[in-house]
């Protein structure tokens, strides 16, 4: 498929799990393809650059959804219309020239907002193709990069975002969010709820306690929904030790309650509930999407989470709610409304775009076969500008 040897140089970030987890969606999809003749090599290119600021400014990241929301507000949302301004626009430069005179790759694939490139685009000319998957379905400037070949986006609502600031139609592909592709396999339902003593005749609420944070009263919220109606509950609790122990301890001899640490079988999860409450990331609710279970946001942090979380209630896709009391009037009046649920459901099987992994994939061999046909052209005319000139 490639008619010579080449290179991607993927730039990603890990501001959250979401950027790695699309460009391995990528690196796979290109493994299975057994392309001998293409190389694809990745780097975090910020935090090889400045490894101390840059893991201060990810617990910054982390606790801003917390304890920082207007700040994050603030940079989210700063000088919308200023495309080109941004206060860390030349963070990383050094590293990354040095990447290319290393590297020498054919195409650079951005999976993290990185303005820096711009800089080579506008003022160091560079002539590199250069690719975009934007991981929201939100555009934010941050994410432009001027004569990008390509961006490729998760909903129309994005592209329309993009074609507003000046983006031409040709550079933009709506394929969806890559996720890892065990998301579009099918699972045995009621085995998989079993294996766990919980009932496949019962509607499940699958809970993330990260959309929670560490509020409190998580538990009581969890015990009265159980006290009112006829559900069960599954509870992921990550990482987080402290709420994985608490809700073990307390809820250890119901039936309906099953509590769980971290997993990676959330594919398998999502496959055997009906309805999820959980933050509104770009990678967790395409793979919801993919799986078609309704969702609930419990207070979106603002920024992409938040824009996020607006895009999906207004497609019909989830509810967003504020109070714990809220929340657990929302998921139960949805889970005892088979009639909603299924309707949401049923939308978001109509518009989930599958096979985003393999659909890029193929359009950046397709771009790097055109720039090689681009660079034997060039070639050309400076051979015959030369002849001439004698």
């Amino acid at each position: 498929m490639l008619t010579a040897n080449k290179k991607i140089l993927i730039i990603t970030g890990s501001f959250g799990n979401g950027h790695i987890s699309v460009t391995n969606s990528i690196v796979n999809q290109f493994n299975q393809m057994n392309l001998p003749n293409l190389e694809v090599i990745q780097h975090d290119l910020f935090l090889e650059a400045h490894p101390i600021v840059t893991s201060l400014m990810k617990k910054w990241y982390i606790n801003s959804y917390k304890y920082f929301r207007n700040t994050y507000k603030y940079f989210y949302y700063s000088r919308p219309d200023e495309i080109d301004k941004c206060f860390y626009k030349y963070y990383g430069l050094n590293r990354l020239i040095n990447l290319l005179i290393k590297e020498k790759p054919d195409l650079i694939l951005l999976t993290f907002p990185t303005p820096v490139v711009s800089l080579l685009t506008q003022e160091f000319k560079l002539n590199i193709p250069i690719a975009t998957v934007i991981t929201d379905y939100n555009m934010q400037k941050n994410w432009i990069t001027p004569e990008s070949s390509r961006y490729y986006v998760a909903a129309e609502q994005t592209k329309e975002q993009l074609t507003t600031i000046g983006i031409s139609e040709d550079a933009i592909q709506v394929t969806g969010i890559p996720i890892d592709s065990k998301f579009e396999l099918k699972v045995d339902r009621n085995n998989w709820l079993e294996g766990y003593g919980l009932s496949p005749a019962k509607k499940t609420l699958l809970m993330v306690a990260g959309a929670f944070g560490v509020v409190q009263g998580f538990s009581a919220m969890l015990k009265d929904m159980n006290d009112r109606a006829d559900v069960q509950f599954v509870v992921i609790c990550g990482n987080n030790k402290r709420l994985f122990d608490e809700l073990t301890l307390e809820f250890s001899g119901d039936n309906n309650i099953v509590v769980i640490g971290y997993t990676k079988q959330m594919d398998r999860w999502m496959s055997s509930c009906d309805l999820m409450l959980t933050k509104p990331g770009g990678i967790t609710i395409s793979e919801s999407l993919c799986k078609a279970i309704p969702l609930i946001f419990f207070n979106p942090a603002p920024g992409q989470e938040g824009e996020n979380a607006i895009y999906f209630s207004r497609q019909g896709y989830s509810r967003i709610t504020h109070t714990v009391a809220e929340t657990s009037h929302v998921a139960l009046d949805l889970l005892t409304n088979e009639s909603e649920l299924n309707k949401m459901k049923q939308q978001m099987t109509i518009d989930y775009l599958p096979s985003a992994s393999e659909n890029i994939c193929f359009d950046l061999i397709r771009l790097l076969n055109e720039s090689l046909i681009d660079q034997q052209l060039q070639s050309k005319v400076s051979l015959y500008a030369k002849f001439f000139a004698r």
